[in-house]
């Protein structure tokens, strides 16, 4: 390391790593409790409803989570941080996939 390097910050590149891994738990979280709520025999609230809140929903998740992938430096905590992001959003376009592809519950 020379004099013009900084030292990485580790706490927070792990707070980097953690956010969007966290950030697409909560959206499935939510993704899938909307989908019960809206598949119960009681039909707690319509499906056309939690459709949309779902696409409301997926479109900042997607950003916030994405917001690792631009992180800058070489470190190897800025990779993982850069490669969580991208599965992250993956995993959040497949979480939203299912309710925004089908119709109905059945």
């Amino acid at each position: 390391m020379t004099e013009g390097d900084a030292a990485p910050d580790i706490p927070k590149l792990l707070r980097g790593i953690a956010r969007p891994a966290l950030i697409w738990t909560a959206h499935f979280i939510f993704v899938y409790a909307a989908l019960s709520a809206a598949c119960a025999d009681r039909g707690v609230v319509s499906y056309g409803i939690v459709d949309l809140t779902i696409v409301i929903i997926t479109i900042p998740a997607v950003v916030a989570a994405g917001w690792s992938i631009f992180r800058s430096g070489k470190a190897e905590l800025a990779v993982a941080a850069r490669w969580t992001g991208i599965i992250s959003v993956v995993a959040i376009l497949f979480t939203a996939a299912p309710a925004l592809l089908m119709n109905s519950c059945g």
